[in-house]
């Protein structure tokens, strides 16, 4: 009882609700407008998270999320663009609802199902994570070091035809964890070219600035000049789901919402697969399934439950396991360490009051964004107009200052524009950037484990011999590349014969 009232002080402080808030509209802001997303939002507002203690950081950075993930459905209802790839299922019939006069129907049904789609796996959250964080707690080095590779060689095998793509993004990520200091023994300086710049590694907030934000800036750099313009929106204090419609589409959002959140357990998936896959079954089960494509509000419904359930199922893995489930978790994983937060089945134990304010942060973001949007979509139909010619510069500046004020070192100005270079090549040439991110997130997480378990068992060899659940995860992290790589190629030689 003394632990639910500390998690309820934590949370429902003038300041707590406050930086909720704050995250919900810059994630909305971010997630609305085309170009721009939620770990770029979350990697922006890192360097203000380092004066901050953990339970504020916790409700900035779950505010972030939770708007985010929602945010791109205004962009994807009125102008056919998805602010985030999460929204891309919504962009078949939000726009032709649009077209149809229905606008602000398409966004006040939108609004809606994201808010039931973040609460279901909200409870999802509470549910599992303490029950997986149980069956984790026995898990040994080589138990975590199986786990980590089988995270991600998921997070390469599913990318849709970039496997192997995915596997040398990742291999970058890996390698750039590996300079600096040795995490082990704290003796050996890798790869620092006896630069003590080098010493402690690249910064994790400039690499993901540098690979991941930055490069779109210069991607929107040639439509400086680009101004959309979008649907006006009826006037109306708050655009609420009528109860009737909220009935009709119930099967609907539970049956999507489920998806989202088995979808967003699986690392590396997101949100984007999880609402095709809902709005598929959605069209599969629909008694007018020839309406969807031309303005079919079920389309929405199944689209929004389903991304927005996956912020939840993302963090399941993450606070349990150690293993984030998509781009935003991995970037807020790396946001937690900063901070000291250790994720992973011991903070339950070792801090449940925090974690439970982490899980009490997310319900409270989603009763936030579903006020914020119910009140502001017609602001947020706005937002999409404001010039990039003003919008770009100013997240630049917001980045480079960012970057410097972590170590007060203009070194790591330096080479963060390697790794822009880097980001932007990679984007042109069609190579994944989410695996090098998670590369150097979980990389020190790989190497530590690996070495502690040769160092308990002798050797490498050793390690997998040991029956264990670590040498299981290892087996499937080598088996489903293999068997992928095969069946495409399969398909590759029916298609080249045809």
């Amino acid at each position: 009882m003394d632990m639910m009232v500390q998690v309820f002080q934590n949370i429902f402080s003038p300041q707590s609700l406050f930086l909720i808030l704050m995250g919900v509209v810059i994630g909305n802001i971010f997630g609305c407008i085309p170009g721009l997303n939620t770990p770029i939002a979350i990697a922006l507002c890192l360097p203000f998270t380092m004066a901050m203690d953990q339970v504020p950081t916790v409700c900035l950075l779950m505010g972030i999320y939770m708007g985010g993930v929602s945010g791109g459905l205004v962009s994807a209802i009125l102008l056919k663009i998805p602010g985030t790839a999460a929204a891309v299922a919504t962009t078949f019939d939000g726009y032709p609802m649009t077209l149809n006069g229905q606008g602000t129907e398409a966004l006040t049904l939108g609004a809606f199902a994201s808010f039931f789609g973040g609460i279901f796996s909200s409870i999802m959250l509470l549910l599992l994570a303490p029950l997986l964080s149980k069956l984790a707690i026995g898990f040994g080095p080589w138990e975590y070091f199986g786990a980590t590779i089988l995270a991600l060689s998921m997070v390469c095998v599913l990318i849709q035809g970039k496997m192997v793509k995915g596997f040398i993004s990742l291999g970058i990520g890996l390698l750039a964890k590996c300079v600096g200091m040795s995490p082990i023994d704290g003796m050996a300086y890798r790869f620092s070219f006896g630069n003590v710049n080098l010493e402690n590694g690249f910064s994790l907030i400039a690499v993901i600035i540098g690979v991941f934000a930055l490069p779109e800036i210069i991607n929107n750099a040639g439509k400086l000049k680009e101004t959309l313009s979008v649907t006006r929106i009826r006037k109306k204090v708050f655009h609420m789901l009528p109860l009737r419609d909220i009935k009709r589409h119930f099967v609907n959002f539970m049956r999507s919402s489920i998806i989202g959140t088995v979808i967003g357990i699986l690392p590396g998936l997101g949100g984007g697969p999880a609402g095709l896959m809902a709005y598929a079954a959605a069209k599969k089960t629909s008694k007018t399934p020839e309406m969807f494509g031309k303005g079919c509000d079920e389309g929405i419904a199944a689209s929004e439950s389903a991304n927005n359930a996956t912020t939840g199922g993302a963090l399941i893995p993450m606070l349990s396991l150690s293993v984030p489930g998509d781009t935003s978790t991995a970037v807020i994983m790396g946001a937690f360490a900063i901070q000291g937060i250790v994720v992973g089945p011991n903070l339950s134990l070792t801090q449940p009051v925090l974690f439970r304010s982490i899980i009490m942060a997310v319900f409270v973001a989603n009763i936030f964004m579903f006020l914020y949007q119910g009140s502001t979509l017609r602001f947020m139909a706005r937002v999409i107009e404001i010039p990039k010619m003003y919008l770009m510069p100013l997240i630049v500046a917001f980045c480079v200052t960012g970057i410097f004020c972590l170590n007060a070192n203009v070194f790591d100005l330096y080479y963060t524009i390697g790794f822009i270079i880097l980001g932007y090549v990679l984007d042109k040439n069609d190579y994944p950037v989410a695996p090098l991110i998670m590369g150097m997130i979980l990389g020190g997480t790989v190497e530590e484990n690996l070495r502690r378990s040769i160092s308990y068992y002798g050797s490498f060899q050793n390690c997998l011999t040991i029956k264990s659940v670590g040498t299981l995860f290892f087996a499937i992290a080598v088996i489903i590349p293999v068997v992928s790589g095969i069946m495409n190629a399969k398909k590759y030689r029916v298609t080249a014969q045809k």
